[in-house]
């Protein structure tokens, strides 16, 4: 029988952390979405893209120097960006896919982005433990 894992205080303050990054990131892009397509009437992909971007870049510096900085530490700069922008791009067609069908379906792309963050809480954060930022061993 397998015994569950109780997180350790530092995991627990690591996804918290992490948490942050994300809470950045949803944040600067929402608003940014609601301005361009909310408010400017720009196609909701479009409005999106530079969304992405906007939050992409403040999750990075809220992951990679403050989340996983002990993890990151012994890495060069290139190599997590290159992970993390591996990862990014993976997740755009999921991430375009979830907004979309969901709009396709009735529903609001707001509340898409909304739906998508939940999968991509856990989602990015597994990668990002597992690969983006994992320290050398």
């Amino acid at each position: 029988m397998r015994r569950i894992r109780i997180p350790s205080r530092r995991g627990v303050k690591q996804f918290v952390l992490y948490n942050i990054g994300g809470i950045a990131f949803f944040g600067v892009g929402y608003g940014l979405f609601a301005l361009l397509y909310g408010i400017a009437s720009w196609p909701w992909w479009v409005a999106k893209i530079f969304a992405d971007l906007a939050g992409w870049t403040v999750n990075y510096l809220v992951q990679r120097h403050i989340a996983f900085r002990r993890e990151a530490a012994g890495q060069r700069e290139r190599t997590i960006l290159g992970k993390f922008t591996a990862i990014s791009l993976v997740n755009v067609p999921l991430d375009y896919a979830i907004v979309g069908g969901l709009k396709l379906l009735g529903v609001s792309p707001f509340i898409g982005l909304w739906l998508s963050s939940l999968f991509f809480t856990v989602w990015k954060y597994l990668w990002y433990r597992s690969w983006v930022f994992r320290a050398k061993n």
